[in-house]
């Protein structure tokens, strides 16, 4: 093996590290894995699109519908960790059929919803499949390929499965505009079904017989209540008494969830995990970089749209360059990350970098003035750069901290990460966004231009126009210095690992 090789020795390996698929079927094992990250990934945008309709359809209030995403959300924010170990247990094509049959039957009866409250408990499920799924796609790939080749594959992996993000909007806004807004979650069936059967002919079962067969229940659900208390006080993003509880009762449970791991005869999470440097860091940059990147996404929509007046698809076309630029590098930094090493949080670091300088240059380059030619097209190709830099080489840097009969549980942490990370940033970026905003606006300015401008809308009349538009410019240039921030510290985590 060669010097740069990731992190673990060769002789550390358990045997079952070196059964890998056959040559003839690992890439459609890898094909199977990126059909359900971009179903994955285009159903995290594609109802965001739907929801006006949906709206009207069921004639529900939008406080309500928005509980068809955020209960969504709020189990892919606290199960892929725990169901992340699972998978090692019980074996990861298992699991992974399990999520995706769930999702599928969710998606179904989604589509079917009589009325919103059908439809947000079918969500609910729906995320819960989601979560079963998402670890499991990572570890389906990593146990396919042998060590010399999980760089590229990763790449790959990358590269198809973020196309979802751009795909999301565009089809949604196609679907919703064209057929009914319960084809957002019937469009799901035909990718899930050919995923379902490419899964179970060729995906090799897997299960690692030294682990315990007993399955530590009590801390699964500490952890996952835990993490829904405090994504339920982020979700809300005020500070009122519902709030401070829900956050109170989350860090408690944690808490508990720390004192049981330490007690139980099987831990779901061995303590000498988290005394792990590289895994912890990595964890903590990947939260920091999807608080900026994710967190930022809706209010750059809002911008786009609201302020700059831009349809759905347009503003879904509007990313197409960066998500493009994303597909076609990510399967190179799969392998620049691959030859870097124990050197590859590092190469992380330059990509988060990458993407500071790219919220920076929004708030330098950004004005009244600009157009998207000059201003968002220059960020979004940088970002574009950034992105599957920080991407790979992270998910490389946590695959090799763990043993490969622990890689559900370093996919899980990702999966967390980045979910907790975006709610993370969603609150944060919208309270600098609000606190920058109303500053700046006129002190007499009436209470519904005042709503109006929380919103990115810019008011039409010739009295305010140009004190709102000011006011809206400044607010999102400081949530983009804020985001900035975020990634510094992510590259700060990076930098503070010391890797063996």
């Amino acid at each position: 093996m060669s010097s740069s090789a990731p992190m673990i020795p060769t002789d550390a390996l358990p045997v079952e590290a070196a059964s890998t698929a056959p040559a003839s079927t690992k890439w459609l094992a890898l094909l199977a894995a990126c059909l359900g990250l971009f179903m994955l990934n285009v159903d995290l945008f594609i109802v965001n699109v739907a929801l006006p309709d949906i709206g009207r359809a069921f004639q529900a209030p939008v406080a309500t519908v928005a509980w068809t995403v955020t209960g969504y959300v709020l189990m892919i924010g606290v199960l892929p960790l725990g169901v992340g170990r699972l998978g090692d247990i019980w074996g990861h094509r298992a699991v992974y059929l399990v999520g995706l049959v769930m999702f599928l039957l969710a998606s179904l009866a989604c589509g079917l919803a009589p009325n919103i409250t059908v439809l947000i408990i079918c969500r609910v499920i729906q995320g819960v499949g989601a979560a079963v799924m998402t670890p499991g796609t990572l570890a389906i790939v990593t146990r396919a390929f042998p060590l010399e080749e999980r760089g590229l594959a990763l790449g790959i992996y990358g590269g198809i499965s973020s196309l979802g993000l751009i795909a999301g909007p565009l089809l949604g806004g196609l679907l919703v505009n064209s057929v009914s807004w319960r084809w957002v979650f019937f469009i799901n069936l035909p990718i899930g079904i050919i995923a379902v059967l490419m899964t179970w002919r060729f995906v090799a079962p897997t299960r690692d017989e030294a682990q315990s067969p007993s399955i530590d229940w009590q801390g699964l659900g500490l952890l996952a209540g835990g993490l829904l208390g405090i994504l339920l006080a982020l979700t809300h993003g005020t500070i009122d008494v519902a709030e401070l509880a829900f956050a109170g009762g989350g860090v408690l449970l944690l808490a508990l969830f720390v004192v049981v791991e330490r007690r139980v005869q099987a831990p779901l999470i061995a303590p000498t995990v988290w005394r792990n440097r590289t895994f912890v860091g990595v964890g903590v940059s990947f939260l920091l970089f999807a608080a900026a990147l994710f967190g930022s996404q809706p209010y750059t929509s809002l911008f786009l749209q609201n302020t700059w007046g831009m349809t759905p698809l347009q503003g879904g076309l509007a990313f197409l360059p960066a998500v493009g630029l994303i597909a076609l590098l990510t399967p190179v930094t799969g392998i620049i990350g691959q030859r870097a090493g124990n050197r590859v949080a590092l190469v992380a670091a330059i990509g988060a970098i990458v993407m500071g300088l790219a919220f920076l240059g929004m708030a330098f380059i950004l004005s009244p003035q600009s157009n998207y030619i000059d201003s968002f097209l220059p960020i979004f190709l940088l970002r574009g750069l950034g992105i599957p830099v920080f991407v790979t080489c992270t998910q490389l840097a946590m695959l090799a901290t763990v043993p490969p009969s622990q890689v559900g549980l370093a996919s899980g942490m990702l999966g967390m990460a980045r979910n907790v990370g975006t709610a993370i940033g969603v609150t944060a970026l919208g309270w600098s966004y609000s606190t920058s905003l109303h500053a700046a606006l006129p002190a007499n300015l009436p209470a519904a231009l005042r709503l109006g401008a929380e919103q990115f809308q810019a008011s039409a009349t010739a009295f305010s126009h140009a004190s709102i538009d000011s006011a809206i410019f400044q607010g999102f240039l400081v949530m983009n210095v804020v985001a900035a921030i975020f990634c510094g510290c992510a590259v700060v985590a990076l930098i503070a690992i010391r890797s063996k």
